[in-house]
């Protein structure tokens, strides 16, 4: 289908609107950042889409900008059908950037169309060879993938290109750390932590790759590091009483623990449940209720925490609230109740978990 607009009565702009011409607005927003100067540059040698781009952008001049509206959602297949149809490969297109083609492979893996963003990514590689952050984002859907090489390949690359990008550290070591080599794991979480010394959650899997190494001391020399900024961390904690515990100092690992039982969990959210399990260790059942009952209540979002009320319902012969909890849990989320035999292995008798209607 042609429609053609004519513009203006003096000089006027008379252009054939095609079923191909949002395609134009598409890769100037993609390749471009919305810029037909650039654009123009690349598209010399096909003279009626230079035509057709220069009266875009007069276009724009005389009525309005052309955006998203004119052409979204963007289908990747339509835009290499278009590209191929014209001879148009990525080392063509000396004036672009590879800002736009990123944001799209999101876009496609958001909704887990993978292959799709895996194909613009190769693509933008292609257009530049030193983007950085796209060999970042293929490593990570290799490694999603268990490719844990060729997430591995990418990744070193991307940090090549760009020594500052610290997801890449952490992918890479989550990596090596998946197929037992836990001494790589180190040296590049290690890194990491370097960089960006808030990154929480490094430290614990940088503890945990030292303790199946063997290497205890180290395991507590990092969260003692990450206890110098986060002195309170619940999970921190206990994570040094246990390692403690296995080195035999008794002293050092009741010391935390008693200073676990006196932190307000209110104001350590994500280690609520380990302040429970240390309390109920204790025997403390009836401050448990309290506090984690006051906790489900204001904030929907903490149900997993009726496990916990559970235990201490049992402990404090309150069977039937704890029986309504468990059957609660097995018609709304059987997996995650089948998940936690352990805590209720630890915590619970056997015949207080057949009161509670445990199997």
């Amino acid at each position: 289908m042609v429609i053609k607009l004519i513009l203006g009565s003096e000089n006027p702009l008379i252009m054939d609107i095609k079923d191909e011409t949002p395609m134009l607005v598409i890769l100037r927003d993609l390749f471009y950042s919305g810029d037909w100067r650039n654009m123009k540059k690349d598209f010399e040698e096909h003279k009626e889409l230079y035509e057709d781009i220069n009266k875009l952008e007069q276009l724009e001049e005389r009525i309005a900008a052309l955006n998203e509206i004119v052409y979204e959602p963007i289908v990747w297949s339509e835009v290499v059908e278009f590209l191929d149809r014209y001879g148009i490969t990525p080392e063509k297109i000396m004036h672009g950037t590879a800002d736009g083609l990123y944001e799209l492979a999101i876009e496609y893996a958001d909704k887990n169309q993978t292959e799709v963003a895996k194909d613009i990514l190769k693509f933008a590689m292609k257009l530049d060879k030193n983007y950085a952050p796209a060999y970042e984002f293929y490593g990570s859907l290799l490694l999603e993938e268990n490719d844990v090489e060729g997430a591995i390949k990418y990744l070193n690359r991307s940090i090549e290109l760009d020594p500052w990008l610290v997801q890449s550290y952490s992918m890479i070591g989550e990596a090596y750390y998946n197929i037992g080599d836990y001494e790589k794991a180190i040296e590049y979480w290690e890194k990491e932590i370097k960089l960006s010394p808030t990154n929480t959650f490094t430290y614990f899997m940088l503890a945990d790759a030292y303790s199946k190494m063997g290497k205890i001391d180290k395991a507590i020399e990092v969260l003692e590091r990450f206890r110098e900024t986060y002195e309170n961390n619940i999970i921190a904690l206990y994570e040094l009483a246990e390692l403690y515990k296995r080195i035999g100092n008794e002293e050092k690992a009741k010391e935390y623990e008693s200073l676990i039982m006196e932190i307000d969990p209110r104001s350590d959210p994500n280690g609520i449940e380990i302040w429970a399990k240390v309390h109920l260790k204790k025997g403390n059942y009836d401050k448990v209720i309290q506090v984690i009952e006051n906790v489900v209540k204001t904030s929907p979002e903490a149900r997993h925490l009726n496990l916990v009320l559970a235990v201490a319902y049992a402990k404090t012969n309150r069977y039937e609230q704890a029986r309504k909890i468990i059957e609660d849990l097995k018609e709304d989320d059987f997996w995650y109740l089948y998940g936690k035999r352990e805590f209720f292995d630890e915590l619970l008798t056997q015949p207080e978990k057949e009161l509670c209607g445990i199997k």
